[in-house]
């Protein structure tokens, strides 16, 4: 998916966005879609994270790379790992910021369940499908995970962004069943969608 919006990318890219658009560019993927395009779903906490400046198609921008400390995966088509490195398109180098309207950021310390892609002449993962392949958990009181917010690129602020409505646990971990074999059965109100990484 990523590769059919290079073009795109590239251009918005080179325009050094550093302001916030209102509609997202990106065509709206399924959960079926983005699963086949994924190499990898993992669930961890985001545990480092570096920006820098890179050239790329003759245009200098900044990207950052986000280390995920991986705790429960299913990694499909991409070779286990501890930790997962994922890149983004924008960020802050120097005090001058880039930002690419249809990109997710990671913070440090943020839990998530992401669809991760592998660019062929990318070392780094990516996010599939743009801001829609990043999931950010929501624990309640407890410590239990009760569900999922997806993310919006930089078309929200912050603060609007963690209104989003949330996605309980038991639908994302139906609709990611349902997109695996379209059958969802029994009561999965208690199950991990991924598998535990030791």
């Amino acid at each position: 998916m990523r590769n059919t919006q290079r073009f795109v990318l590239s251009l918005a890219c080179g325009l050094a966005l550093t302001l916030q658009a209102s509609a997202s560019g990106v065509p709206r993927m399924s959960m079926a879609e983005m699963l086949s395009d994924s190499k990898a779903v993992v669930h961890g906490v985001v545990v480092d994270q570096f920006s820098q400046w890179e050239e790329t198609d003759g245009n200098k921008i900044i990207f950052t790379y986000s280390v995920l400390r991986v705790e429960n995966a299913d990694f499909m088509r991409l070779a286990p790992s501890r930790d997962v490195v994922v890149r983004t398109v924008g960020g802050t180098v120097d005090g001058y910021q880039q930002v690419l309207i249809d990109e997710e950021q990671f913070t440090v310390g943020e839990e998530v369940i992401v669809f991760l892609g592998l660019e062929d002449d990318w070392a780094y993962t990516s996010v599939v499908g743009f801001h829609q392949g990043k999931y950010t958990v929501s624990r309640n009181a407890a410590g239990r995970m009760i569900g999922l917010r997806q993310g919006t690129g930089q078309q929200l602020e912050p603060a609007k962004a963690e209104q989003q409505p949330l996605i309980p646990l038991t639908q994302f971990v139906n609709d990611l069943r349902r997109a695996r074999n379209g059958l969802a059965q029994g009561d999965l109100s208690d199950v991990h969608p991924l598998v535990r990484v030791r």
